[in-house]
């Protein structure tokens, strides 16, 4: 098996590529960051690198609730446009190909549902971005659907929640930082009175999840879309987060509090009984386990 992925040298990306090495799979890098012409924006280079794949994980996008809401038109230029560049450049093959195109796994978000009404979100929840970056994946997961209504792609979304964490993550994220900061001692600070509540997968259950959807959908006769939650489904509390941190670092770190920013969502868990029956998918990681472990990862690679 032949397989795109775009985001390749991000947090998921990377962990994929060290995954697959231990598969027979061939990786078609695709990332930005390695070259600048391996911009999803461009159609006519994704439509190149799209040729001889029979499938595509993408995962590019501008990443982050902050950076997006920071830079709106990049956000939509990338998440919506660099999205349906890349359905394009499938239904391109398509058509050139005697009907066949690459299957493609579309990475979405928890950001769809904003500030649910209803705990734990299912897939059938209502989707309410608060923000520019969950608009925009809702947008991408639209867009997946009507190409396989319309011309026949198969694809599947993915929506994460609060992945972490490995040498490959943005350190300035929430589990990174607290890391960080609590290695050194250092005020952790939480945006918020502490009782934020999230969904946090380890990234090798994610990984194991994208692994199981590829399974899946490359051995699928059917060409209907789906989505599925990739989370633990079990909450815990920024302070909750916060503690753990402190604790698996031996720190002596204070938890202070600042005001929280108005376009992240406060609360969220969602429900993975659907990945779990319809993919295989196990979650096994929890919360403190996977601290433990990207603490010891960050104290090897010499971050902390």
């Amino acid at each position: 098996m032949k397989i795109l992925i775009t985001g390749s040298s991000g947090l998921i990306g990377s962990a994929l590529k060290d995954f697959f090495k231990d598969k027979d799979i061939d990786i078609v890098e695709y990332d930005i960051r390695d070259d600048p012409k391996q911009d999803v924006r461009d159609l006519e280079h994704v439509f190149s690198r799209v040729k001889n794949v029979e499938g595509i994980i993408h995962l590019a996008a501008v990443s982050r609730v902050k950076i997006a809401f920071e830079n709106p038109s990049q956000c939509v230029e990338v998440n919506i446009g660099g999205t349906e560049n890349i359905l394009e450049a499938a239904r391109r093959k398509s058509a050139t190909n005697n009907g066949k195109s690459p299957w493609i796994v579309f990475a979405s978000s928890r950001e769809v549902f904003g500030e649910p009404k209803h705990l734990p979100v299912t897939e059938t929840s209502p989707r309410s971005p608060i923000n520019i970056y969950g608009v925009a994946k809702v947008a991408g997961e639209d867009l997946c659907r009507i190409y396989t209504k319309d011309y026949g792609l198969r694809t599947r979304v993915l929506r994460f929640s609060n992945v972490y964490s490995s040498v490959h993550d943005q350190l300035d994220r929430v589990v990174p930082t607290f890391i960080l900061r609590a290695a050194k001692n250092e005020d952790i600070i939480i945006h918020g009175r502490g009782g934020e509540t999230f969904d946090f997968t380890y990234i090798d259950d994610t990984v194991q999840g994208i692994w199981r959807c590829v399974q899946e959908i490359s051995h699928a006769s059917s060409l209907e879309f789906d989505d599925f939650n990739i989370c633990r489904g079990k909450p815990v509390t920024l302070r909750e987060l916060a503690e753990i941190v402190i604790e698996e670092t031996k720190s002596k770190s204070s938890i202070i509090h600042q005001e929280a920013r108005f376009y992240d969502v406060k609360i969220f868990y969602g429900d993975p009984k659907k990945a779990m029956e319809r993919l295989g998918f196990s979650p096994r990681i929890d919360i403190r386990k996977g601290i433990s472990l990207a603490v010891e990862e960050f104290t090897v690679k010499n971050i902390i």
